[in-house]
């Protein structure tokens, strides 16, 4: 059984993931996927790191979707009041966001 196709903006969040990762020394690098969390309790990144993926978000987003998404706005500031925040539940922010 194949597995599951990823949603376009997970697989944007992993590729942005990744690539911060790529910069970091081995020992430092993370396993990323979908349930990766992303900041809050465990999470990988730290404020720089979490500076870093906002903007690759916002260049992909512009990108692979033509859209102008600001993710520095209060709903982002809400959303990562939360204990923790995966891949998967900011692509499902993202989603949101995109179709709201």
């Amino acid at each position: 059984m194949a597995a599951p196709e990823l949603d376009p903006l997970e697989t944007l969040a992993l590729s942005v993931l990744e690539r911060l990762n790529e910069d970091l020394p081995p020992a430092e690098r993370a396993t990323v996927g979908p349930g990766s969390v992303i900041l809050g309790e465990g999470g990988m990144l730290d404020s720089l790191g979490v500076a870093n993926f906002i903007v690759g978000m916002e260049e992909g987003i512009e990108l692979r979707f033509g859209r102008e998404v600001p993710l520095s706005d209060q709903d982002l500031v809400e959303l990562f009041d939360e204990p923790s925040v995966t891949v998967a539940r900011f692509a499902a922010y993202l989603r949101e966001r995109m179709n709201g």
